[in-house]
């Protein structure tokens, strides 16, 4: 089952560019000085391929530089943000549902609009 489903966010964008009943793979444009909630999921593993860009990760209590090329796997439970340097550009493979997030802190007021996806 493939589903292309572009979702707007205050950030950038997602666009879902194949969807199944086991994974998902996406790509995240995060713009030049924007940055994710930070947020984590607690059943779902994520991993990462930057294709464009440079910015940063805040993993746990560790902020990591990120640019083109690398390879990042966030492991389910663990708080994470995106920044982005340079307009960020990503390819996201997990499984599935979207909506297994826990936002802990958003620039943007999404906290307390109670808006589940990232």
């Amino acid at each position: 089952m493939s589903s292309y489903k572009l979702i707007k966010k205050p950030w950038g964008y997602e666009e879902i560019l194949y969807e199944t009943a086991d994974f998902i793979v996406l790509r995240m444009f995060i713009k030049k000085g924007e940055e994710t909630s930070l947020h984590k999921h607690p059943n779902r593993d994520e991993y990462f391929i930057i294709l464009k860009g440079k910015g940063h990760l805040l993993l746990g209590k560790r902020k990591k530089p990120i640019k083109k090329g690398e390879m990042i796997h966030i492991k389910k439970g663990l708080e994470h943000l995106w920044m982005a340097d340079e307009d960020l550009e990503i390819i996201e493979v997990t499984t599935p549902p979207l909506n297994d997030l826990v936002r802990l802190e958003d620039k943007y007021g999404r906290i307390k609009r109670g808006e589940t996806n990232e």
